[in-house]
Formats: structure tokens, C-alpha cells, sequence
């Protein structure tokens, strides 16, 4: 039987520490391996302070939580999670679903478009899990992470 190998695509928002939860729990029941993504649309994570800060929290939360960091940096980011998921044999990946918000930086559409992107470059064989905005309760991020 091949082992699991369980991606969780994160962004610098205190909503990725649900996700990290759902997926060290999704590991934990296919006796996988778990891997925290985060790529970065540039080239560097530097970009932003506040950002970098939370990144950081969220990425020691991790790691905490038995996963392996892994922190990318491209300009198309859906090619870069596929390619990610090809090389690393990932077999199931966890993203959270766009929020109804609009952000500051993009539109609705705009986000949805890079959702789609992202799972139509996955590998077929790869399980795409999405996580309802609904579904992750909002803890306060300082209880769990520091």
C-alpha cells in the first residue's frame, strides 16, 4: 500500500492554522506524512513584515504538529503548487475554500480563477480537499501558536 503523503496549502491568515489542524488530523488517519506549503507570489517572502511574522507563527505551528515547511517563491503559483505536488509524490492536499470577502488585493473572481488553476494542475490521481471558510472556526491564533 503506498504511504499518504498530505500537502496543506497555507497563506499568511490565522485561518491556516485550522487547516494545518484538519491536515495533521488527516495524516494522523492514513498514517501519512504532512507537508505545510506556502508559496509566496515573487520572488521573496520579505516582502511584508506583519506578513512575515504570521508566516512565521504558522509555519512553527507546523512543524509543531509534525509537518515538514516547505516555503516557495514563484511568480505563477498554481504552477508552482503542482510542481511541488509532482515532486514530492503528494497524494491528497488540503486548501481552504476562497472567502466570500473581497480582499483588498484581488476580486472574488480573480481568487477563484487561481483556486481553479491550482486544481486543474494537480496530477488527477491527487485527492483535492477543500475546506469550507465556514468550516474553520476562527481561533484566536496567540492560544495555539504563540
Amino acid at each position: 500500500m503506498k504511504k499518504e503523503k498530505i500537502a496543506v496549502c497555507i497563506t499568511a491568515q490565522t485561518s491556516s492554522q485550522k487547516l494545518i489542524d484538519y491536515g495533521a488530523e488527516v495524516a494522523q488517519q492514513y498514517n501519512g506524512s504532512l507537508h505545510i506549503l506556502h508559496v509566496q507570489k515573487g520572488d521573496s517572502i520579505f516582502q511584508n513584515g506583519q506578513t512575515l511574522k504570521l508566516l512565521t507563527k504558522l509555519l512553527a505551528y507546523g512543524d509543531r504538529c509534525g509537518g515538514m515547511i516547505h516555503v516557495l517563491c514563484d511568480q505563477d503559483v498554481p504552477k508552482c503548487i503542482s510542481e511541488f505536488v509532482k515532486q514530492e509524490g503528494i497524494t491528497k492536499v488540503i486548501m481552504g475554500e476562497v472567502p466570500d470577502t473581497v480582499t483588498k488585493k484581488y476580486s472574488k473572481i480573480q481568487q477563484e480563477t487561481q483556486f481553479q488553476k491550482i486544481i486543474a494542475m494537480l496530477p488527477q490521481q491527487v485527492e483535492v480537499i477543500t475546506v469550507a471558510q465556514q468550516d474553520i472556526a476562527y481561533v484566536e491564533l496567540e492560544q495555539k501558536i504563540g
